[in-house]
């Protein structure tokens, strides 16, 4: 390939990328809270298909490639028991604090990705990732959390209102890169 051709797609791609960046929605994030739990709900439109979506949901050891705060996540189990994932992260208010957590994971593909709690450093966290419509998709994210830490309620509810959002907006972000790096860039 000579340089011209080189650098006309790779700038194509880069205006690709930053188009559908742009185009991207904000996640939508509702937090309810009551003395013990904290209930999260959080979605965001996508411009990819169900295919794509799935693929970068269900790629676990990647996500701390592209999800900010998140240092570690990788499959534990072996390939012929249920899924479980470790993932750590780091809370951008309190670098001294990790969230650590190791959860069992029920996959149902292409649509979702259930998710309990079996170890770390949080009381109890369950809940699921949805992917709803075919092509777009919406993704949704519902947890149910007992924080356990030794903070305030409202500084609990921040983070995991924080961490909902980010992680969402940065699957949405990646399917639209693969979406792009496939050859089919999101619609604008």
């Amino acid at each position: 390939m000579n340089r011209r051709k080189f650098l006309t797609r790779a700038i194509a791609l880069w205006l690709s990328l930053s188009a559908s960046a742009q185009a991207l929605a904000e996640a939508r994030v509702r937090v309810d809270t009551d003395a013990e739990f904290i209930r999260v709900v959080a979605e965001i439109e996508t411009r990819v298909d169900r295919n794509l979506a799935w693929r970068v949901l269900s790629d676990y050891g990647r996500w701390a490639e592209f999800v900010p705060d998140l240092q570690v996540s990788r499959v534990i189990s072996s390939p012929d028991e249920p899924i479980r994932l470790e993932q750590r992260g780091r809370i951008p208010w309190l670098p001294n604090f990790p969230l650590v957590m190791i959860t069992q994971v029920k996959e149902t593909p292409p649509r979702s990705i259930q998710f309990l709690r079996v170890a770390g450093n949080v009381r109890s966290f369950m809940g699921e990732w949805q992917i709803l419509g075919k092509n777009p998709v919406r993704l949704v994210y519902r947890s149910l959390i007992e924080p356990g830490f030794a903070l305030p309620p409202e500084v609990s509810i921040e983070i995991f209102r924080h961490d909902a959002k980010v992680r969402l907006e940065a699957m949405a972000r990646e399917m639209a890169r693969r979406a792009a790096a496939e050859g089919n860039p999101p619609p604008r």
